[in-house]
């Protein structure tokens, strides 16, 4: 249909300067018995396009030619008509006016519209819709390619909803049509099973414009098309715009059901938002805690993504002597896990000792080996008791229980405040504490924090 469409559009104003024509199958009538030879070897039917009625006449379609070529002796009783005699030319008979005539494509959409005389019935769990078939096939391949016309068609509500169908066939009648963001995901999953490329163009048409999706309404649509496999191309597509937003998603329920594949995305990018490489590590525990019998054995795959060369140097001392949790515990006791720890305490001292010959003090080496290293898009979040920039006298340990806190602090902020955390220029100098909340000044505070 959409090459017919396209051949259409491209002879233009020839096709619409050409006669109007009608599709006929001529059958020759067999007005005496022959023998079986002769009527093995005449042409007995044929289908012409035939723009005048003269044309209609059988002897002008088949000439009594045979397959073979030659011509039989036709009948001298003829009649004047058949000599080419025409009394039905009339002078002027063309140019009489001619009486007003509603457009076929204006009758045709009205009684489209109307639902009048429709030709066909799509159940949807007892659900009856009446449409006319000619519409559906239009744009959808699984109705075009129906071997048989049916009067009823039942489709599958897991994969074609009724409002999702209601929708669609609105958008089949629609000259201009707006898909509602409320029924995208329904929408696509239908129009996937139905095969409509002209509408899976137009959702994707929303889904790759990063206004319509990024950050919290492309988490939301990741989330939301967690049970469509047909929609598996879009949730990949939505997982890479999930950056600023990323630990308000690991504080939801939502991040613990992500599969393996999607968790190892997320902790290899360059692209996320954390205040400490720490958070990284933290996450990756979270994920695994939330069914470790089952999720253990991705243990290996998960801590290679984790970047123990960037965390600063006082944790990874502080890591394997203080830390409480039972699973990271577990992790630390990994023969690949030390020796990433021993790699990176390795790195970092012996870079700081470069530096410091150098005559660079301690917090700019460490910032410059961050710049020279892979490292992640640093935020500075207010809200976030734990965290101090390198050389901050504030500074304090961290351990896991602070992030499961803070987790819960993301829980309770607004709904934007992932739009207003700061991001953090290494290139320019910044009082760590004067970019905190005020109440951490409180000292009841600092000491509860402290005794963590």
């Amino acid at each position: 249909m959409d090459e017919l469409m396209r051949q259409q559009s491209a002879n233009g104003q020839k096709n619409r300067d050409q006669e109007l024509t009608c599709s006929v199958h001529f059958i020759k009538p067999r007005l005496c018995q022959r023998d079986s030879s002769e009527s093995d070897n005449e042409l007995h039917s044929v289908t012409r396009l035939v723009a005048n009625t003269e044309d209609l006449n059988l002897d002008r379609v088949f000439k009594n030619v045979s397959k073979e070529g030659f011509q039989y002796v036709e009948s001298l009783n003829r009649s004047l008509f058949e000599f080419g005699h025409n009394f039905e030319d009339v002078n002027g008979w063309m140019k009489m006016a001619q009486p007003p005539k509603d457009q076929l494509s204006s009758v045709l959409r009205y009684t489209i519209e109307s639902h009048y005389k429709t030709t066909v019935q799509i159940d949807i769990n007892k659900m009856y819709f009446n449409c006319h078939l000619i519409v559906l096939q239009v744009y959808s391949r699984f109705f075009m390619e129906l071997k048989e016309i049916p009067l009823l068609v039942t489709l599958p509500e897991d994969r074609v909803s009724q409002k999702a169908f209601m929708i669609i066939y609105k958008w089949m009648l629609s000259d201009e049509p707006i898909l509602e963001r409320q029924y995208i995901v329904e929408v696509f999953v239908a129009a996937t099973y139905l095969r409509i490329d002209d509408l899976l163009m137009h959702c994707w048409n929303y889904f790759d414009d990063i206004h319509c999706f990024n950050e919290d309404s492309a988490c939301i649509l990741y989330v939301e098309t967690q049970y469509h496999p047909a929609l598996d191309v879009v949730r990949n597509l939505m997982l890479t715009r999930i950056q600023k937003i990323l630990l308000t998603f690991v504080a939801t329920s939502d991040f613990l059901d992500i599969p393996i594949s999607h968790l190892i995305y997320l902790l290899s990018s360059s692209s996320i938002c954390v205040n400490t490489e720490i958070e990284v590590l933290f996450t990756a525990v979270r994920w695994m805690g939330h069914d470790w019998n089952r999720r253990r054995e991705f243990v290996l795959r998960i801590v290679s993504c984790i970047r123990f060369k960037v965390m600063p140097l006082w944790y990874l001392l502080y890591v394997r002597r203080d830390e409480t949790h039972p699973l990271i515990k577990e992790l630390l006791a990994l023969d690949e896990v030390d020796r990433q720890i021993n790699d990176a305490i390795s790195s970092v001292t012996s870079r700081m000792y470069d530096e410091k010959l150098a005559g660079m003090d301690c917090s700019s080496a460490y910032i410059q080996q961050q710049e020279q290293s892979l490292h992640r898009r640093w935020i500075c979040d207010k809200s976030c008791n734990y965290f101090h920039l390198i050389g901050c006298p504030n500074t304090r340990e961290i351990c896991y229980k602070n992030f499961e806190n803070y987790l819960i602090d993301l829980q309770k902020c607004s709904l934007d405040h992932w739009s207003k955390v700061e991001m953090l220029d290494l290139e320019n100098d910044v009082s760590c504490c004067s970019m905190r909340n005020p109440l951490l000044d409180d000292p009841l505070l600092v000491t509860s924090d402290t005794s963590n």
